[in-house]
């Protein structure tokens, strides 16, 4: 839940807020115990904002590189769709 201020005292004490806020707080900004806004970090990277989200997480580093394998055939990939795709 976030920390909750009134008007007054972020008024008091703007800067420090901001430096709370921008440090990733998220506060709520209240006019006589009645909540009217939510201060929260800016997100402009979408990555940042899926991620928060819970949408998307963090990729894991490949234990090994990956290998590319030469053809096994004489056929080209295309050319095997192709041949499987006019058997069907």
């Amino acid at each position: 839940m976030p920390v909750q201020i009134g008007i007054r005292e972020l008024r008091d004490n703007l800067t420090a807020t901001i430096r709370r806020v921008r440090a990733g707080e998220t506060i709520e900004i209240t006019h006589h115990h009645e909540r009217v806004a939510l201060l929260t970090p800016a997100r402009i990277d979408r990555i940042d904002q899926l991620h928060d989200a819970s949408d998307i997480s963090p990729g894991k580093p490949l234990e090994r590189p990956i290998r590319r394998h030469a053809p096994a055939g004489k056929m080209t990939a295309s050319e095997a769709l192709e041949e499987d795709r006019a058997e069907h």
